[in-house]
């Protein structure tokens, strides 16, 4: 029964001092300010630190010297040697376990032939009840951060929006953005507006970016392989999986399309419109009105030989619908015109009396065929 008790006593002790000193780093990480300060780390500090012997004042030195990008990289390899030469204790548990189940089974067995003095009493059983619990909540207190350690969800906070809805948000760095329905936008948690301003967007925004007195950039990366790049402007951006667009209100900004192992720089005027396809194949052109591609901000609509499949797409994905058409030749059909549409029903209205068409809704999904059908 000792050894048992003293394997599982070594492993909860090992990791309910890692449980801690995680909880005090989440701490330092969520509360206290990052401000870069000219200080020097070192290899030692850092190994020392990664077993839990610097002081609080240390700590939040390391965790300003890690947020700078430049040293980013060195921190995860010092990190890598340091758990290289020191490989975690792990314990036995399932073979504990193993052995106490049979010490149960063999004083169940032999239990007339025990006398009171040896039968385990009250507390001790009080004891063992408690040490599996903790045993079991320092596992998943364990797990939980690991898998927060594992993710990005500590290094970048998210702005979003659901089905048919747009939201205004105001950066830290003084910039604006809206964000069209179904939309995310990815921010660093810390060091945004002093060490960088990359932010990361999933969907459709319009931005309004503020330019700083040391000139720097605002960069929107996308999944879609391209980034806009200003000073100060005023742009939307679609980014999606059939595709992508930019379209330039003021000021200026720079495409950085990255394609087969290089990268293409594009320059906009106010007035250009570049679009991707889904191979990301590109097209620039320029509008007369530049602004009607962020009419959604005031859920206008202008509608310029727009066909059918277009405006499915937006039912789709601004408004989170299932739609089918009975007959495919109904998707060229098309609609000019300007549309305020507060909801999914006053497009589908549009549907309905300019093209002609009959909308049958189900449980899930729009079905969209010819009105003698």
């Amino acid at each position: 029964m000792a050894a048992i008790l003293s394997d599982v006593h070594t492993w909860l002790a090992f990791h309910l001092d890692y449980v801690v000193g995680e909880l005090f780093n989440l701490h330092d990480l969520v509360v206290k300010p990052i401000e870069i300060m000219n200080s020097s780390v070192t290899k030692e500090l850092l190994f020392r630190h990664f077993t839990g012997k610097t002081s609080a004042i240390q700590k939040q030195l390391i965790d300003e010297w890690a947020s700078v990008k430049a040293n980013e990289e060195l921190y995860y390899s010092w990190l890598e040697e340091h758990e290289t030469m020191h490989p975690e204790y792990a314990a036995d548990l399932e073979r504990a376990i193993t052995r106490y189940h049979n010490f149960l089974k063999r004083n169940k067995n032999g239990a007339s032939n025990e006398t009171p003095e040896n039968t385990p009493g009250k507390d001790e059983t009080t004891w063992r009840r408690f040490l599996f619990t903790a045993v079991a909540a320092s596992i998943s207190l364990v797990m939980l951060f690991l898998g927060l350690r594992s993710s990005q969800v500590w290094k970048y906070r998210t702005l979003s929006t659901g089905y048919g809805q747009t939201r205004t948000f105001h950066l830290s760095d003084g910039s604006s953005v809206t964000l069209n329905a179904n939309s995310a936008l990815k921010i660093p948690r810390w060091g945004f507006g002093k060490t960088n301003r990359s932010v990361f967007l999933e969907g459709e925004a319009a931005f309004s970016v503020t330019h700083t007195l040391t000139n720097q950039k605002f960069i929107v990366q996308t999944a879609k392989q391209f980034e806009i790049e200003v000073l100060g402007t005023e742009f939307t951006v679609f980014s999606r999986e059939r595709g992508a667009r930019v379209a330039l209100n003021k000021g200026k900004v720079q495409i950085n399309l990255h394609r087969g192992g290089g990268t293409r720089k594009m320059i906009m005027k106010p007035g250009d419109l570049i679009t991707l396809d889904k191979e990301n194949q590109v097209k620039k052109k320029s509008s007369l009105q530049p602004d009607t591609h962020a009419g959604w901000q005031s859920h206008r609509y202008v509608f310029d030989q727009t066909s059918l499949q277009e405006i499915i797409y937006i039912l789709q994905e601004n408004h989170g619908m299932i739609v089918e058409v009975n007959d495919k030749n109904l998707l060229s059909l098309t609609v000019t015109g300007t549309l305020t549409a507060d909801s999914a029903d006053h497009i589908l209205e549009l549907i309905e009396t300019v093209l002609g068409l009959r909308i049958t809704k189900g449980d899930q999904q729009i079905l969209i065929s010819q009105n003698n059908q």
